[in-house]
């Protein structure tokens, strides 16, 4: 009897399944909607044969993937990649075959950079909730599970991360001393208010994953998909019109609170309409109201690679954008709503988020620098971010500038980013 091939210790405990064809955007293939993890179709994957998922994730629009150059990916069950986060397990320069291993419930946040043998969490069934906040950068380092990191912060080679600590937005985390004792000033403990936000995020995911399979796989007007097991009902063949460009999200089925609706432009007779668009450049989901801009207008202003997600947070409402760079993020994936006014401008990497039971307004004329983030924060009109600024839950007047790097928590200044 000949012996099958030997089985990938990656790909078991817990299950994982590779981002191959037949797996996209539905992993594993023709799995019911209440185990399926989705991966959008704008996600880029580098030797999918060696990118290994798990159930119930979900992988946001234009995130990487990059398990190149002899190496491995896995990502455990309950997880969520959000928008235009990279995870290389071989960053360039770097020696061949790294393995990156991301748990079961953890949070890699927009933007967020995970780089060569990194570990984030574990895949324990009961793993504690892990977070990687926007536009943090794990290089070569271990996150504990029921560890935090905040945006905008960098861990480096070798730094364990211990759980029930946070690292503070913006720190550079290069010593396990730094990395365990809050009296240096890079880590705190974290709160239960910190462990509930992070798990509401992770709650959204695996609806979103089920939602957006349903949308996919769910309609009937596709036909029954004759490579499915037919003993699994309500899997059809997928439309992939339903998960691209300008479209619909999932709704209060899958998510709390969330909305079942699609975009919506100005009409050419007045008032809106809402439009689902397949071909649109750019990923516009949900309840996105653009008061003045239409489609075609809107997509000369976008940059490459924008993510504007209204599937969770919502409404977020938009006056207009004058112009993007690359890999812009505007969302509210805990929640909350968002407004932007006329003339909005973001450099490339730039993280635009609300916050949950806060209307966050955004005036006109406001520009915010290359991966700066900015979340739950109010900004006045004519207001400017410098770059890699980290604004929270703070509140600005008209006018108002802040130099590249500052840091702003609950209204009070905490320094410059250190990297």
């Amino acid at each position: 009897m000949t012996a099958g091939p030997p089985i990938d210790p990656l790909a078991v405990n817990p299950i994982a399944v590779p981002v191959r064809h037949p797996n996209r955007p539905v992993l594993p293939f023709a799995t019911p909607t209440s185990k399926a993890t989705f991966i959008d179709t704008t996600v880029s994957v580098r030797n999918g044969p060696s990118v290994l998922v798990g159930l119930q994730s979900y992988i946001a629009p234009y995130a990487t993937l990059d398990a190149s150059r002899h190496s491995a990916i896995k990502i455990g069950y309950g997880s969520t990649v959000q928008d235009s986060a990279s995870l290389v397990a071989v960053p360039h320069g770097s020696p061949a075959g790294a393995k990156l291993l991301v748990g079961n419930n953890v949070v890699i946040g927009a933007g967020a950079k995970i780089l060569g043998s990194s570990t984030i969490g574990s895949y324990a069934t009961t793993a504690a909730p892990t977070s990687i906040g926007a536009n943090a950068v794990i290089d070569g380092a271990t996150i504990d599970p029921g560890a935090m990191v905040s945006g905008l912060a960098m861990v480096g080679p070798g730094v364990t991360v211990p759980s029930g600590y946070r690292v503070l937005p913006g720190v550079s985390v290069t010593t396990e001393a730094q990395a365990t004792n809050p009296a240096l000033g890079r880590v705190v403990k974290a709160t239960a208010s910190d462990l509930s936000a992070v798990q509401a995020t992770l709650t959204s995911g695996v609806g979103l994953a089920a939602g957006y399979t349903h949308l996919y796989q769910g309609n009937s007007a596709t036909g029954s998909n004759l490579g499915a097991d037919p003993t699994v009902s309500g899997v059809y063949q997928g439309d992939l019109s339903m998960v691209e460009g300008v479209s619909g999200a999932p709704g209060s089925t899958y998510v709390s609170g969330s909305k079942a609706l699609s975009p919506s432009f100005p009409a050419p007779t007045g008032g809106l309409v809402s439009a689902n668009l397949f071909d649109f450049a750019g990923r516009i989901i949900g309840q996105a109201i653009f008061t003045s801009e239409r489609p075609g207008q809107l997509q000369a202003h976008l940059g490459r690679a924008n993510s504007i997600r209204a599937d969770v947070g919502q409404p977020i409402v938009i006056g207009s954008i004058a112009h993007t760079g690359r890999h812009v993020v505007i969302s509210s994936p805990s929640g909350g709503s968002l407004l932007i006014g006329q003339q909005f401008r973001a450099g490339t990497g730039a993280v635009i988020q609300g916050s949950p039971g806060v209307h966050v307004a955004i005036g006109n004329d406001v520009s915010i620098g290359s991966h700066a983030v900015v979340v739950g924060s109010s900004l006045g009109t004519g207001s400017t971010v410098g770059a890699n600024a980290y604004l929270k839950n703070s509140n600005f007047d008209a006018g108002t500038h802040i130099p590249p790097g500052a840091i702003y928590v609950n209204n009070v200044f905490q320094g410059y980013v250190q990297r």
